[in-house]
């Protein structure tokens, strides 16, 4: 019998009902969602699968992958979290959201079988996922890890390769913060036997160590993979000991992607790690078409607009070397204009401190909810972030401006920006969110 819902509720009716069922939000470990996924036998598909696992550059390499495969002709289901707007984009298959009905059907599935057994929100929603691919015709499964990685949910599926993207402190109430720590609780998805792909730059040792402990295959950048960024294309190249037929060992000038090179990068040795047969065209393709919301998300051109996810020092770094990039291809001198609004269980003066010698006007504002730090949480972190990298507040083209919403502050900004502006919204998933749904009206 269904445990006290109505299977014929709606899909909003279930996400607010699964919000309600487990006592807290994050519980790490798999022996809850373990037992209900072998009783509905959820763990096995006809597919491959690949598991990927990192602090920052998870979606990317799951975009890059997406796109490729399916460039190749390939049934692709992707996993991804958190969404932005709207619960379908976690589950997409074949490049497309599911019908709302399809995922009420897979919450009642779940519902159905979990018996007296209490599922967090992501323990739930990744079984609903695993449900959805199964009743699809699918070649690839690509699973985004949630948290961490040995005691995420995602990691009752044995994947037939696994990636690490990269290593950086974040989640530190749940992972701590010894780099070394983290990179072997992420490098807990590794199989025994199986290819298990490390695309962290000058990695902790202990993800070569786990692998070894595990029997894993490692496949590791700048050791049995390399790529080289030239000015407008890039090169990759396997070393010959992982040369294969499926797919070719060098790929010479390649599009700059729109996303991270050093995913799209992973993503390759991930697809040559897979063992399908994937043509230089896909790979080509996919490279240069590969697109995620929230990652340097283009809105406007006059003046520039752009959404993005960054909340941690590592993202926050990359953030700034694309806006330095924007502002050296500017024809004219230009402002880059900054809305932020961060949750304050985030390193917000490291992550600010990234982006201090590029952003010349800041424009602050508190998140909504109990985990959003406030305005003068966010000041704070600034004042702390400029005296990190050396600078005062007097070196700032104007100072600080607080509002009361994120809404308050884009429209204040765009309202006051000088055509040739850049407007760049960050600090979270819930800062993208609220500009876009300011901007849907």
């Amino acid at each position: 019998m269904l445990n006290n819902i109505n299977k014929s509720q709606s899909l909003a009716d279930w996400l607010c009902y699964l919000e309600s069922i487990h006592p807290v939000n994050i519980e790490m470990g798999l022996g809850r969602i373990g037992r209900v996924a072998a009783d509905l036998a959820l763990t096995t598909f006809d597919a491959k699968v690949i598991t990927v696992a990192g602090t920052n550059g998870k979606g990317s390499t799951c975009a890059f992958l997406e796109r490729i495969l399916l460039d190749a002709g390939y049934n692709v289901g992707v996993t991804s979290s958190p969404h932005i707007q709207d619960y379908r984009e976690r589950v997409r298959v074949n490049g497309e959201m599911l019908s709302a009905q399809a995922h009420a059907d897979s919450f009642a599935f779940i519902e159905a079988g979990r018996g007296d057994t209490t599922l967090t929100y992501f323990e739930f929603t990744t079984l609903s996922a695993l449900k959805l691919f199964q009743d699809a015709t699918l070649d690839v499964v690509i699973l985004e890890v949630g948290l961490g990685g040995r005691l995420d949910a995602s990691n009752i599926v044995s994947a037939d390769v696994a990636v690490v993207t990269t290593i950086d402190i974040d989640h530190a109430d749940w992972l701590g913060t010894d780099k070394a720590v983290i990179a072997r609780e992420k490098s807990g998805i590794f199989r025994a036997n199986k290819k298990a792909i490390c695309g962290v730059i000058n990695p902790p040792p202990t993800i070569a160590e786990y692998a070894n402990e595990v029997g894993a295959e490692l496949i590791a950048v700048n050791r049995d993979y390399y790529y080289t960024q030239h000015a407008e294309s890039w090169d990759w190249q396997a070393s010959s000991a992982e040369q294969q037929a499926n797919i070719g060992s060098v790929f010479s000038d390649l599009a700059i992607p729109q996303l991270p090179l050093q995913n799209a990068a992973t993503a390759i040795a991930a697809i040559q790690a897979l063992g399908l047969a994937v043509p230089e065209s896909a790979i080509r393709s996919g490279v240069a078409n590969a697109r995620l919301p929230g990652r340097m998300q283009r809105l406007g051109t006059s003046p520039q607009q752009f959404l993005d996810v960054a909340h941690n020092p590592e993202s926050a770094g990359y953030l700034a070397t694309q806006l330095a990039r924007l502002k050296q291809q500017a024809h004219s001198p230009v402002k880059i204009i900054a809305v932020v609004g961060m949750l304050k269980d985030k390193d917000i003066a490291a992550s600010l401190a990234a982006l201090t010698g590029v952003v010349d006007c800041w424009h602050l504002a508190a998140l909504q909810g109990e985990r959003a730090a406030s305005c003068q949480q966010i000041e704070q972190g600034l004042v702390d972030a400029m005296q990190q990298s050396g600078k005062s507040r007097d070196s700032l083209s104007q100072q600080p401006m607080s509002h009361d919403t994120i809404a308050q502050a884009w429209q204040s900004v765009n309202q006051s920006a000088d055509c040739n502006d850049i407007i760049i919204g960050f600090g979270s998933f819930f800062t993208v969110a609220e500009i876009i749904q300011h901007i849907s009206g």
